[in-house]
């Protein structure tokens, strides 16, 4: 075929692969969802006509008609760690035909070469989803998936525009160039130990928290193990959620840990033994300060969702508040919070409640 009738051939097919992509890119974002796979991004492209002269002009290709060339649909899935492309490929492989003659694991390379680094699935939806009326247009259509770690994506976005003329220049640019894909290998290496080395701490701390270890300091990370784990923290949280009209989630993020840290070390609770012994001794006194103070805060909308921690939170913010207004004021600074209700009516609540023992 000329290049014309292969160009005319494919406009005359892009909206389709247009629907394509927009189907295709939300269909891997709720698999992935669905299957509790964390990844930064999912990117979907129709190929640009210049692209597509340019490769079916590719002497090297010797392509003879359009259905030869089989990225003119292509999603690009980035995983935020290279460990986690073959938990991608799984989820693809299950939910899409793969055509193993053309797929390419670039992964596979000499071991002195560095570069891009990613898996390169040719596949096209199940007659089991282009049986489905939604899906009936996109029988037989094929696309390209990639499948790559965002370092590897970023050296891929750096590296495009130089490809084609890279052979082309001195030997000591292309030495130079060899070099950065190199350290970024040694980067996306260091970051998957670093990973491993945090969540074996993090276990740790774990193991620590449930041993009731003594003296274990107040941290982001030995915070975040109690408030998951403590049941009396639970319970807590349950009864201040049922007061808000919330909905009690079990995610505490890891900028709530921060918080929480931050101000409990603020209220004087250096180690975790303090804030257990001070929240048992006082759980009935935070609900009742969180009760009263309702009042006043602002209300939310019924079944909003509350995450983990209040109460430790509340404790916190009810010894603070005991202290005077600006203590509580610094207490509320560390959410970013300023507040539009009468901070020395909290402070006059934090005080009746505390003097009765």
């Amino acid at each position: 075929m000329s290049v014309e009738s292969v160009l005319a051939e494919f406009d005359a097919k892009k909206h389709v692969f247009g629907e394509f992509c927009s189907k295709t890119k939300a269909l891997i974002e709720a698999i992935l969802e669905d299957a509790g796979i964390r990844y930064q991004s999912v990117q979907a492209r129709v190929k640009d006509g210049k692209k597509l002269r340019e490769k079916y002009l590719d002497p090297k290709k010797n392509y003879t008609s359009l259905d030869e060339i089989t990225d003119q649909a292509a999603l690009r899935v980035i995983t935020y760690y290279e460990d986690e492309v073959d938990r991608v490929a799984e989820v693809i492989k299950r939910e899409f035909d793969i055509d193993p003659e053309k797929s390419v694991d670039k992964r596979e390379t000499e071991p002195d070469k560095f570069g891009y680094y990613a898996l390169n699935y040719i596949c096209e939806y199940p007659e089991r989803r282009t049986s489905q009326v939604e899906y009936k247009k996109f029988a037989k259509v094929q696309c390209e998936i990639q499948i790559v770690s965002i370092l590897r994506h970023a050296w891929s976005e750096i590296e495009h525009p130089w490809y084609d003329l890279k052979d082309a220049f001195p030997p000591e640019i292309r030495r130079r160039f060899a070099r950065m894909a190199a350290l970024l290998e040694i980067a996306e290496s260091e970051f998957l130990n670093l990973r491993k080395i945090q969540s074996e701490y993090q276990r740790s701390i774990a193991v620590q928290v449930e041993a009731q270890v003594p003296d274990m300091p107040v941290d982001a990370v030995s915070i975040k193990s109690y408030i998951e784990h403590d049941r009396a923290v639970r319970e807590i949280d349950t009864g201040i959620a049922a007061l808000r009209r919330a909905r009690l989630v079990d995610t505490f993020p890891d900028r709530a840990a921060k918080w929480a840290a931050d101000i409990t070390n603020l209220a004087g609770m250096r180690t975790l033994q303090e804030v257990r012994s001070t929240l048992h001794g006082r759980r009935y006194a935070v609900i009742e300060f969180v009760r009263r103070c309702g009042e006043f805060w602002p209300k939310e909308p019924p079944g909003e969702p509350m995450g983990m921690g209040a109460s430790v939170i509340h404790l916190s913010m009810l010894l603070l508040s005991a202290r005077g207004e600006a203590p509580a004021r610094r207490a509320l600074k560390i959410f970013g919070t300023e507040p539009t209700w009468d901070v020395e009516l909290q402070v006059q609540v934090a005080r009746d409640i505390l003097s009765k023992g």
